[in-house]
């Protein structure tokens, strides 16, 4: 405020209580002194808005050592960090960062100048990577010189919020874990927030049902930060640290009851890490203050396909099986033998089902500082979950990003510092090494899906109609091929005839300019520029909405525009899960189930020319189709889409003259 503004301000209010008083007098009544309210968030009961973030960074790059049971100081509390030393010296004195060894173990500056007193380097974090920006270095530095102060709510208040903080972060299991930690971090569950194409997906349906929509996508996709209250149609860039973790850690293993629903709403336990128990398939469960971690217990509901089950069956509010992989595999042979999700795809191939005894040994743990024999041998799971997804994003964001890079555009490499140059080219070949697993993984349990079986004839007469027989045949017996949000998964048989100059005979499961099959999705068969395919074998489901004329239509999007202008989706009316959809709205099943087999014949009209042609039959699979990108408003995301070659056969014709 001007200094002017202030005094006339100032002079106001002085004449105000002038008069007041001077007819307090007159009338004879004495005036009484009058105490404030007190703020409810004050001394003894502080706050202080850096000490969330000044936790995070401790519990996810210190904690691991510095935890209660070990020799060294414990970092894991906020009392523990106060009361703490170093030799002599004290780890924080409030108001005095130069003075807190905290502060100074963790300080430096890459370019500080010589006699400066800063460290050029710092003595931890131990790992170059995970030492701490200019940005965490002086959020520590103001918490600790406003008085190095919590959260703690007043006497008379026994709710506690609920933070960021009361969830750990898959970083903070990392420390212990390590192997469970890499091979969840290139996994779809840890990209499930993340994607782009998620994103964007989600956005438009909110869109579409003028957000009546809520977080029926996003509470599958990120539990917890359904679970700290962030709505459905929040950006990625507005979100908590741990919400971009999607199904994270806590997510499965702070489950402590059976959950028998569909399309997610599962609870999450919260508290921080050595507070509450974490929950696993093993009955003798080595953990708690002994040794310095969590607590941890038996929970046999985590082994059954229901647990999985819980995300992977997906029935909107008006009774529309969106996502069926439980369903088929409760109907499924695969059932029926007792083989489980946890078998096929936490085994040590992707796909093929492996009892828990077959599986490879080893330390569940490698606690710091407690010797490797103090843990028992386990038969591990592999926690890749590999499916047909794969990232979008480019090598800088997934698997993981560093710290610094939230600060600063990293793009503009000329700008960055040689530490942070240094550190980037190491981030971008960690995550390329951790996205060619991914990859191998992902093609490991596709390749493990079908098999092709061609019958063509070796000779035949110039002019003459031969026929191509494809047969495509089921290999798994827990579910659909393909399954999960099935009505943009597309697995098709391509079968393309040539003549020897390399002229296309015959086409079916050829693409459009767009990119996508020539079906009822198609732009340009839709405008009569090319002709629908006939002979197309694709197993894809689709989404089919009554139009206002009767008739039904396949939309490319969950959301019916043809039946009425109203854009809110309203609960059903009847008994509309009884029959798995509602009468207005549909899934029109295209996929392959389980064990089965589907042929198509192809007629192929010879033109009379003589020669060798050449017949290539391949099954391909797309995990989205170029026209979701475009209905999504994600048009830039079609040229990352990859088609998977499963199987491939290969074959000449003779056609003599």
């Amino acid at each position: 405020m001007p200094a002017a503004k202030k005094l006339t301000s100032q002079l106001a209010v002085i004449t105000v209580g002038l008069a007041l008083l001077g007819s307090l007098w007159l009338v004879g009544v004495t005036p009484t002194s009058v105490e404030a309210v007190p703020h409810l968030i004050s001394s003894p009961h502080p706050y202080d808005p850096d000490w969330p973030d000044v936790y995070m960074m401790l519990a996810q790059k210190c904690a691991s050592c510095h935890r209660p049971g070990t020799k060294q100081t414990d970092l894991t509390t906020y009392q523990a960090i106060i009361d703490g030393v170093i030799g002599k010296d004290r780890l924080v004195v409030p108001g005095q960062p130069d003075e807190s060894a905290l502060f100074l173990y963790v300080e430096w500056q890459e370019h500080a100048a010589v006699g400066s007193g800063i460290p050029r380097t710092p003595e931890m974090p131990p790992e170059k990577l995970d030492w701490l920006t200019p940005n965490q270095q002086e959020t520590l530095k103001r918490w600790i010189s406003n008085g190095a102060l919590e959260y703690a709510l007043p006497n008379h208040c026994d709710i506690t919020p609920l933070t960021e903080l009361e969830f750990p972060s898959a970083k903070q299991c990392q420390a212990c874990h390590p192997k469970q930690y890499d091979e969840w971090s290139r996994s779809m569950h840890a990209y499930a927030q993340h994607s782009p194409a998620f994103e964007a997906f989600n956005l438009t349906l909110q869109e579409r049902t003028s957000g009546t929509q809520g977080t029926f996508c996003t509470r599958c996709h990120t539990p917890v930060g359904t679970a700290l209250g962030e709505n459905g149609n929040l950006r990625n860039v507005h979100r908590s640290r741990i919400s971009m973790e999607g199904v994270t850690c806590v997510a499965c293993h702070r489950r402590s009851t059976k959950h028998y629903k569909s399309s997610g709403r599962v609870p999450v336990e919260p508290g921080k890490l050595q507070d509450v128990c974490m929950y696993g398939p093993f009955d003798d469960g080595v953990g708690g203050p002994g040794i310095g971690s969590h607590e941890s217990a038996e929970l046999p509901y985590i082994k059954s396909s229901q647990f999985c089950g819980e995300c992977h069956d997906v029935i909107n509010p008006q009774g529309i099986r969106l996502e069926e992989a439980f369903s088929e595999w409760q109907n499924s042979p695969a059932a029926k033998e007792g083989i489980t999700c946890q078998m096929c795809h936490m085994g040590p191939v992707q796909g093929l089902p492996f009892q828990e005894c077959d599986r490879p040994l080893g330390r569940v743990a490698v606690v710091p500082g407690l010797p490797a024999e103090k843990l028992p041998l386990r038969h591990l799971t592999d926690h890749t979950f590999a499916g047909p997804d794969y990232s979008l994003l480019p090598d800088t964001e997934f698997p993981e990003k560093l710290d610094w890079m939230y600060e600063k555009d990293y793009r503009d490499w000329n700008a960055l510092s040689r530490y942070e140059q240094e550190t980037l080219t190491e981030l971008r070949k960690k995550n390329r090494h951790s996205l060619r697993i991914a990859d191998e993984k992902r093609l490991e349990v596709l390749s493990n899906a079908a098999d092709v079986y061609v019958v063509a004839p070796k000779n035949a007469r110039a002019g003459e109609t031969v026929h191509v027989d494809v047969t495509v045949e089921s290999k798994m017996s827990g579910h659909s091929f393909p399954t999960g949000f099935t009505a943009e998964r597309q697995a098709w048989i391509s079968t393309i005839v040539r003549d020897q100059t390399g002229h296309i005979v015959f086409a079916s499961g050829d693409l459009d300019k767009n990119g996508d099959l020539r079906d009822e999705h198609s732009y340009a068969v839709l405008a009569n520029q090319i002709q629908r395919d006939r002979y197309l074998l694709n197993f894809q489901n689709k989404f089919i909405a009554l139009t206002s004329e009767g008739t039904e239509r396949s939309v490319v999007l969950s959301v019916n525009r043809h039946l009425m202008p109203i854009n809110i989706l309203r609960p059903a009316n009847g008994i509309a899960e009884s029959f798995g959809r509602p009468p207005t709205f549909r899934i029109a099943k295209g996929s392959l189930a389980p064990l089965t087999k589907q042929s198509q014949t192809y007629p192929v009209h010879l033109p009379v020319a003589a020669g060798t042609y050449h017949v290539e039959v391949r099954l391909n699979f797309r995990h989205l189709p170029p026209t979701l990108m475009d209905h999504i408003g994600a048009p830039h995301l079609k040229q990352q889409l990859q088609i998977v070659v499963l199987k491939e056969w290969c074959s000449t014709i003779e056609v003599a003259p």
